[in-house]
């Protein structure tokens, strides 16, 4: 189930900085705060998106480990964040739901400042294959995903 939110980010901190109490605060945003943990989220796409895990981790690129099943069953592993774009991108998730991902593994968000970044941006816009962007940000001498 996709949570949508109907106030920005923006419009949170200034509830918070209007200085009511936390509970206050909890109480009249409650349906804007992110709930799951991100293996649950992640099944949530297999889901949406019909796909297998299996599939998922081939086009990420990470056959051949126990790792991504770990990913997606257990919260004690947190990936890394080239790991868990890979995996967006295997999907191919949108741009919002990656963010979300990042979100749930505590993890910078993409920034279409840093040049990396935008190429990964891009590649989720474009629905990219890993290998493709790969290819792309080593010709731009740019580090690629998962190294």
């Amino acid at each position: 189930m996709e949570m949508t939110f109907q106030k920005t980010t923006e419009e949170l901190m200034h509830d918070i900085a209007d200085g009511v109490t936390m509970q206050e605060f909890v109480t009249l945003n409650a349906e804007e705060m992110m709930q799951g943990s991100l293996s649950a989220y992640l099944r949530t796409m297999l889901e949406r998106y019909q796909v297998k895990k299996a599939d998922v981790f081939r086009k990420a690129g990470l056959v051949g480990s126990n790792y991504g099943y770990e990913i997606f069953q257990s919260d004690k592993k947190t990936p890394s964040r080239d790991i868990l774009l890979m995996i967006c991108l295997a999907f191919p998730m949108t741009i919002d739901e990656t963010q979300r991902a990042l979100r749930h593994a505590g993890l910078a968000l993409l920034y279409p400042r840093d040049a990396r970044d935008a190429y990964v941006l891009y590649a989720l816009k474009n629905q990219t294959p890993v290998d493709e962007l790969n290819t792309l940000l080593h010709e731009k001498g740019l580090r690629v995903m998962g190294k």
